[in-house]
Formats: C-alpha cells, sequence, structure tokens
C-alpha cells in the first residue's frame, strides 16, 4: 500500500512528532523513505545572470550547509527506530518543489507536521500544508502540536476513526481505511454527527410548519440504520459505529477521537470542501486540532489501490 513514503519537513520542531507514526507505517510496509526540505537559498535573486549570479551559489552551498545537519538528525533518529531514509533538500518554493518531489519520488504517501491554528490561516487553505493537503494525490499522514500530549503513550494504529457524511463520496474513504485498518492489524470506527431539534417549529416564508414531536428519534433511527449498514460492509476487520448528536461536528469528532483513537482518516480538503460542506469544515478542524495523526484521502484514491 505504502511503498515510498516522503516526509515533507520544514524542520521544525513539531517535525519530530511526525517520526513515530512514520516509522510505525514504514516498517508494516517495509516503505523506503526520503526526508525533503525546501530551503530559500538564492530562490529569490533568480534575475541575477553572468557574474552576479556566483552569488547565488555561495548563499546555496551556504543554506544546504546550515540545514543538512538537521536533516541528517531526523534520518538518524528514524535510523533508531528501524527506519532508513534518504535525505533530499533542494533551493525553492516550499510548495512546489515539495509537489514536483511527490511525484518525482513516486510517492504512495506524504508525511508532513502542521502548526495547527496557526499553519490554517484566515485565508482559506492559505499555507503551504494546507495546500498540499488539498492538492496532492496521494495520501496524506499528517499531525500537529498537539500530537505532543500523547506521542509519548501512542503505541501504533489500533483505534482508527472515521467521521462518515452520507451526503458525500463516502464509500471510497471508507474502502482506503479498511485496507490500512487490515494491514496495520486495527479496528474501524464510524462516526456520524447529528444536529439535536431544539423546537418543534420551523419558520418559514409562508409561516410556522408544526415539525412531529418524534423528528428527532426519526432522524436518529435513520442515521443509526445507515451506520450500522455502512460498518457491515467492512469485512476485512472488526468494525464498529457510533451517532452523536451535537451543534458542532468538528468538536464532536474531536471528543470522541479524544477518548483514546490512534488515526482519524478523513476526505482530502478540496477546492470546494472547506467551508461549503459540513465534512469538508470537520475534516480542516480535525488536521487543525487533533491530538492523534490524521490521514487524508483522495476518494479515487481508495479505488485504485
Amino acid at each position: 500500500m505504502f511503498d515510498r513514503i516522503v516526509l515533507l519537513t520544514d524542520l521544525s520542531e513539531v517535525t519530530r512528532l511526525a517520526l513515530k507514526p512514520l516509522a510505525a507505517i514504514a516498517r508494516t510496509f517495509s516503505s523506503k523513505v526520503t526526508i525533503f526540505h525546501a530551503f530559500r537559498g538564492s530562490s529569490e535573486l533568480f534575475y541575477l545572470d553572468g557574474s552576479a549570479a556566483e552569488v547565488r551559489r555561495v548563499i546555496d552551498d551556504a543554506d544546504r550547509q546550515r540545514v543538512m545537519p538537521q536533516l541528517a538528525a531526523l534520518r538518524d533518529e528514524l535510523a533508531t527506530m528501524g527506519v532508513e531514509a534518504e535525505v533530499v533538500a533542494r533551493v525553492g518554493s516550499t510548495f512546489e518543489l515539495a509537489t514536483e518531489a511527490l511525484a518525482e519520488f513516486n510517492a504512495d504517501l506524504a508525511v508532513v507536521a502542521t502548526h495547527g491554528q496557526h499553519e490554517f490561516t484566515g485565508r482559506v487553505l492559505g499555507s503551504a500544508t494546507a495546500r498540499i493537503i488539498r492538492d496532492a494525490r496521494v495520501p496524506i499522514l499528517s499531525v500537529n502540536e498537539r500530537f505532543a500530549e500523547n506521542v509519548d503513550t501512542w503505541k501504533g494504529f489500533h483505534r482508527i476513526v472515521q467521521p462518515v457524511d452520507f451526503t458525500a463520496d463516502w464509500q471510497p474513504i471508507l474502502r482506503a481505511a479498511e485496507g490500512f485498518a487490515a494491514e496495520v492489524g486495527g479496528r474501524l470506527e464510524l462516526l456520524d454527527v447529528v444536529q439535536p431539534v431544539h423546537t418543534q417549529t420551523l419558520t418559514t416564508p409562508e409561516g410556522e410548519i408544526l415539525l412531529p414531536k418524534d423528528l428527532q428519534y426519526q432522524i436518529r433511527a435513520k442515521m443509526q440504520a445507515r451506520l450500522s449498514d455502512a460498518a457491515h460492509t467492512v469485512q476485512r476487520v472488526p468494525a464498529y459505529w457510533q451517532l452523536i448528536e451535537d451543534n458542532k461536528a468538528g468538536s464532536a469528532v474531536m471528543a470522541y477521537a479524544d477518548k483514546g483513537a490512534d488515526l482519524i482518516v478523513v476526505p482530502a480538503i478540496g477546492r470546494d470542501q472547506v467551508r461549503n460542506t459540513l465534512l469538508g469544515s470537520t475534516a480542516e478542524h480535525v488536521v487543525k486540532n487533533s491530538r492523534c495523526p490524521v490521514l487524508t484521502v483522495h476518494p479515487d484514491w481508495g479505488t485504485t489501490e
């Protein structure tokens, strides 16, 4: 499933949090691992040519010498976990070179460490990490600073949680999550969040409509049936389901996952998903706030594995 893994790092301390889950996957799949870093160097001096271009070489060499010991330290730490890795560093834009590196190395999985709330700015998907999650066609395993609270006790991918939104293309994501869980020896827990009904009337331009007294029960029963049916399609690993009533889907998923989840699987955040659908908003919230690793998967990837 994951023969070639690329760790994309900005060399911040949070990167070290990604090493433990990366190593767990690499050992399971005997993966080839590449640690990739894009450094600025002289990339902003592209207009220099002729004899002045020598300045660029000096700057690039100095910057490369600065980052290589840090990259070597990451490689050595992975080695202590039983994983060999090669190091690649290049001059240029983090996002552009990272995307190119995933294609060049024929990666099956990218691993990134995000900076949580700071990484996802007020601009929709404005950060390099978020753009990689959005645009990469391979699964992305991400962690953020909050994983520091659990990294020492994290022992593998045993409890795998997948929020399900039945209005989206959820079946391929479920198949991908099932396949991963089977390989790592985990179990799947499917979640759906429904908003509670707080009133018996619905206000419309034509006036108020009296809702059935058992409306909440009807909604709950329907969603429980759908979750149960979805869980019964999982054949390769144990599968469980849980329906949660909450006004905030993202917070509800996080509260559930905080009770011992080892991984959350969500759809890759698309250009049209972030603010416009329930699951898109939930996925963004999970990537930013999860205290365990998050695997984002494109629906079309799940159908080709």
